[in-house]
């Protein structure tokens, strides 16, 4: 009998415009995937968008930035947990220039990215 995944999903609202959104995979309790996104409520589009990102999808832990980069290779700590951790913080702690960033990004014509 196959192991069943387990999603964890948890929503932080950082501001009347701002949330962080966190999903944990975890496999007999222990985490195997994950995912931490800072969005901004943008008012020109009257809806949320993700400006920012940290994953380990296509297998090892990196940083998206919408409009900006994809797929930037960081160095984050092995343990899955401390390496969400680590990425909640950092978006947290540079949230103004994640979301400024896409601004002008955006303001520059350059495409998001779903």
């Amino acid at each position: 009998m196959k192991a069943k995944e387990r999603t964890l999903q948890r929503e932080i609202a950082v501001g009347l415009d701002r949330r962080l959104r966190t999903t944990r995979i975890l496999l007999r309790g222990r985490m195997v995937a994950w995912a931490a996104q800072l969005e901004w409520w943008d008012p020109e589009e009257g809806r949320w968008v993700w400006v920012a990102r940290y994953d380990t999808k296509g297998g090892r832990p990196h940083r998206d930035r919408n409009r900006i980069a994809p797929h930037e290779e960081v160095s984050l700590p092995e343990d899955p947990g401390r390496a969400l951790n680590w990425a909640e913080k950092d978006l947290l702690d540079h949230m103004e220039g994640y979301i400024e960033g896409y601004r002008a990004a955006k303001a520059q014509g350059k495409e998001a990215w779903s």
